[in-house]
């Protein structure tokens, strides 16, 4: 028997169960994050028991930063934010690192863990309320009154537990006010720190949050040596390392391969786990009633998360555009060169998603005193256009290419198209970009290019028809995508 008669059956038999190992993979680390998510609320229980919460919530990050830069360092990701976004960088320590995370440890002082998470998971629905006046989103009637009903049981269940899981009505609003910045952050995170990487976004903002945590723990708590038992130094680490290090990392794996609202139904899941924990360990009080109240809370999140599916892009035309290698189709192609020649001689530019191609308006042809180049020569987004492109990455269907056209000057992916594409070594955009060879009559092709990590730059992969090499004068620059200037 020959060698490939050998090897064929072997190849067939393995190509079903790869999706099956997948499958098994994603939710066993969908486990593990709530599991991990789950048991951070008695971990914090445990070291705040011996440990004052500034210097513990401080600790925390002082622990798990060195792993956030580690990575950072590994991977090329940049540690500092982009220039103008000096703003956000303080936001992110104050408003996501810094008071929530005291609140979440001071909260536990008087707030059993069980009932601390429950609280705190409320930031499922909150970043909904959030997001309709800042990312403009809808909310449908279900979700409004799932809202309603979930805090409606929350109230009723915190009152349920005065003087057995909550011994004084501060920690309680101590929690709940963390859960409202912490949802406004996720927010802003997704309208202003969309185009950063996830770690620069976080290893900075959490290392000098920890500092200065730390900081004011050591100076106003003042802990001796008998705050640093086994027990809450035991607890610390294993906050920063498992709570905050493995569990982010997981976390963030799943957000690139799962629907984004299956994976936030981690929120709803993880208080079962904490109030499984807070009886066993903690020996806190779940009568039936509790039970009860806590299945209508979670029950009320879970729709709130389920309905986003409703304000969602519809996920019927998932492969219109797109196939199964991020590649555009050939329909997709015959849409972009169709909008191409109608724009010619001036560049075209518009973006791809999965459900479709959005022909986009080249700014620079309407408004060409405004800017220091021809439509001829350059492309600029509207603000409409760029902030549809934007909010993009929030959902479910977000653009995967970004394409351009080079009248009479071949497909390539110029100095100045890199100068906007890449910052600091990693992209704007989380994009490839097209780049479409036409003439006034015919468009002779199209070079796909996707970031190349190891080189810091775009480079071409995949070549549709026969586009030129580069023929435009070394002085004739393109300009990628960003906001037409007002």
């Amino acid at each position: 028997m020959s060698a490939p008669e050998i090897e064929a059956p072997a190849a067939a038999a393995a190509t079903p169960a790869r999706p099956r190992r997948q499958t098994a993979l994603l939710g066993v680390s969908f486990t593990a994050v709530v599991l991990i998510w789950g048991s951070t609320w008695i971990a914090i229980k445990l070291a705040i028991t011996d440990m004052p919460p500034l210097t513990a919530s401080g600790l925390r990050f002082i622990v798990a930063g060195p792993a956030f830069i580690a990575a950072c360092l590994v991977l090329r990701k940049p540690l500092r934010y982009p220039s103008g976004m000096g703003w956000f960088f303080a936001f992110m320590v104050g408003c996501y690192f810094t008071v929530p995370f005291f609140l979440f440890n001071y909260g536990e002082l008087y707030v059993s863990s069980g009932l601390a998470s429950i609280c705190v998971s409320s930031v499922s629905i909150l970043m909904i309320v959030f997001s309709v006046p800042i990312l403009r989103t809808r909310i449908t009637t279900t979700q409004a009154a799932a809202v309603l009903v979930a805090f409606a049981a929350l109230g009723t269940l915190i009152v349920h537990s005065q003087g057995v899981a909550v011994t004084h009505v501060i920690g309680v609003a101590a929690l709940l006010g963390a859960a409202v910045i912490h949802a406004l952050a996720y927010i802003m995170i997704k309208k202003h720190g969309g185009r950063m990487p996830a770690l620069t976004l976080n290893t900075l903002p959490m290392a000098v949050g920890g500092v200065l945590l730390t900081g004011l723990g050591l100076l106003v708590e003042r802990p001796g040596a008998e705050a640093f038992t086994a027990r809450s130094v035991g607890a610390t680490i294993y906050l920063g390392v498992v709570a905050s290090a493995i569990g982010f990392a997981v976390y963030f794996w799943l957000l690139q391969r799962m629907d984004t609202v299956i994976v936030s139904f981690a929120f709803v899941l993880f208080p079962i786990i904490a109030q499984f924990l807070a009886v066993v360990i903690e020996g806190a009080s779940f009568g039936w009633v509790d039970l009860v109240l806590t299945l209508v809370i979670l029950g009320a999140f879970g729709v709130t998360q389920y309905n986003q599916r409703k304000v969602l892009p519809p996920p019927a035309a998932a492969t219109a555009a797109l196939d199964d290698d991020g590649r555009p189709t050939d329909a997709a192609l015959a849409e972009v060169y169709r909008h191409v020649l109608t724009r010619y001689p001036s560049e075209a530019c518009g973006f791809i998603r999965a459900s479709g191609v959005k022909d986009c308006v080249n700014v620079i042809e309407d408004r060409p005193g405004v800017y220091d180049r021809e439509s001829r020569t350059g492309y600029a987004f509207g603000v409409d256009d760029l902030r549809e492109l934007e909010d993009s990455f929030d959902g479910d269907d977000p653009v995967r290419v970004i394409y351009h056209s080079h009248p009479d000057a071949g497909a390539y992916f110029s100095d100045e198209d890199h100068r906007f594409a890449v910052f600091e070594g990693t992209p704007v955009y989380p994009v490839r970009h097209l780049v479409v060879d036409t003439s006034r009559d015919e468009v002779l092709g199209a070079r796909l290019f996707d970031f190349d990590p190891a080189r810091g730059r775009y480079t071409a992969i995949a070549t549709f028809g026969a586009p030129r090499e580069k023929t435009v004068p070394p002085h004739a620059k393109t300009v990628p995508p960003h906001a037409e200037q007002e």
